[in-house]
């Protein structure tokens, strides 16, 4: 290396002096290579826009791809976060849709099982009352709103009306023997019915129409006047247990319901196992 730059300081008219001659080979190498150094410090001095110029624009350019470079890379940072979105929202979409289709073929009943509970207050009344009711024995009837209505002179109303779609028809005729579109499933029962109900209850989703079908953790077969006497009896600071329409007709929607997903998954599965190539 040293030899490749003498040879190009030789090439640039840089010679020994006199005194240099008289030296050894390696202090004239020093020599020529020390003042090759100076020579082009003198040009650089000479020049002196050139060089911090060039390191301005260097400077310059270095900030310039740097700064290009910090907005590639957010940019494609926020172009991954909007297609990472965009594939959630979509996911979050085909199972909302997915699930309102399964909706639409297996509908849940209109009475869904509901729990309650309530401290007894000499206070307050929990403003419960309650209205006796026949089941028909239908199934249909799990997917009937029941409607209470009550005049100024205190008369009560009960109208029931049957929700109708494909989806319910084919729940209630899952286990049916006679595809009737009724599901009946046993003879006429007595039941209770809640016409009206207090502040507390209805904070817990307890609405008019609901069946009473268990109290403090018992299944209640007795009378709106047995269910109000048992209330009443009850001694301040006890809790009161309620479950209201878990009743022989929503029990056996649901069962109906969930025997028809599971043949719709089986029948899905062996479709799937048939497509499949054997090898």
């Amino acid at each position: 290396e040293m030899m490749n730059h003498v040879s190009a300081l030789s090439r640039q008219g840089i010679k020994p002096n006199s005194i240099r001659r008289q030296k050894c080979m390696l202090e004239s190498l020093r020599e020529l290579i020390r003042e090759g150094n100076d020579a082009r410090k003198n040009e650089m001095e000479r020049l002196p826009n050139v060089g911090p110029s060039r390191n301005a624009e260097a400077d310059k350019s270095v900030k310039l791809v740097g700064g290009m470079a910090v907005l590639l890379r957010n940019k494609n940072q926020k172009r991954q976060g909007d297609y990472m979105k965009v594939k959630m929202q979509r996911m979050e979409y085909m199972e909302t849709k997915k699930r309102m289709e399964n909706m639409k073929l297996h509908p849940l009943p209109l009475r869904m099982p509901k729990y309650a509970e309530i401290t007894v207050s000499k206070s307050e009344s929990i403003g419960l009352t309650a209205w006796d009711d026949m089941w028909n024995g239908a199934v249909l009837d799990a997917y009937s709103k029941i409607t209470v209505n009550k005049s100024l002179l205190g008369n009560i109303s009960v109208t029931k009306q049957h929700a109708e779609s494909n989806g319910i028809r084919r729940v209630i005729d899952a286990r049916s023997v006679n595809s009737d579109g009724k599901g009946q499933d046993g003879n006429e029962k007595p039941r209770v019915i809640i016409t009206s109900i207090g502040r507390d209850l209805g904070r817990q989703g307890v609405v008019k129409g609901d069946v009473v079908s268990h109290f403090n953790g018992e299944p209640f077969n007795g009378t709106a006047s047995e269910l109000e006497g048992l209330i009443s009896n009850c001694y301040q600071g006890e809790v009161l247990t309620f479950a209201f329409n878990a009743d022989s007709a929503v029990a056996e929607a649901l069962k109906r319901r969930s025997k028809l997903i599971r043949a719709g998954a089986a029948k899905t599965s062996n479709r799937k196992t048939k497509s499949r190539p054997i090898w």
